[in-house]
């Protein structure tokens, strides 16, 4: 049974809950038709571009019409983000989809993209140094331990610079890479910003 995070608004509240993805009905009972094109939701969505590296762009949703509780679902859910005032806000760039479904199960959905504001990060000047540094290092990523891409090699890095489990802007952002040490706030920034903006050799 697969359970999906939802976000419902209800009137002078906001509450996370969990609702099972697959419900039915009483037995026997027939639920009444509902004319979603009439009493359905509608959502316009505006947003805040992200300052590149800083994971702080945010969407902010209109509803109208929709019946009972409106649950609100995010997709993809970043690792760190806040969802308040019908507005989810410490977004990385990226592409989001929001649904919105009301108690009569009608739903609406609409797709919006995350800008990045500055950027302009050189692989060569800023984001080498680092890595060579913090995670190039002796019995770890440079080469000498069979079991870890070689991050002296660049496309091995560029081909791990990606925001999925276990890719390097996840394993930054968590504080989980390097494995010796830490980064600070800038060089994590750098990190993440070289990253969205395509991970290029530049």
């Amino acid at each position: 049974m697969k359970l999906r995070n939802r976000f419902s608004i209800m009137p002078g509240a906001f509450a996370l809950i969990f609702l099972l993805s697959n419900c039915s009905d009483d037995e026997g009972v027939t639920p009444p038709v509902v004319d979603c094109n009439a009493t359905g939701p509608s959502i316009s969505l505006s947003t805040t571009t992200t300052n590149c590296g800083e994971d702080d762009g945010s969407i902010e949703i209109n509803i109208t019409g929709g019946t009972g509780v409106l649950d609100v679902t995010l997709d993809p859910q970043p690792l760190d983000f806040n969802f308040a005032n019908n507005t989810f806000t410490d977004l990385e760039p990226g592409t989001y989809t929001i649904e919105v479904t009301d108690a009569d199960q009608c739903a609406t959905s609409e797709t919006i993209e995350v800008g990045i504001a500055g950027g302009g990060v050189s692989y060569i000047n800023d984001v080498d140094p680092i890595v060579q540094t913090n995670c190039a290092v002796p019995n770890c990523h440079d080469g000498s331990n069979a079991g870890l891409p070689n991050f002296t090699d660049f496309s091995q890095l560029q081909s791990r610079a990606n925001n999925q489990p276990g890719g390097v802007r996840q394993r930054v952002k968590t504080g989980d890479m390097p494995r010796s040490g830490s980064l600070d706030a800038a060089e994590i920034a750098t990190l993440l910003c070289w990253i969205d903006e395509g991970a290029q050799d530049n």
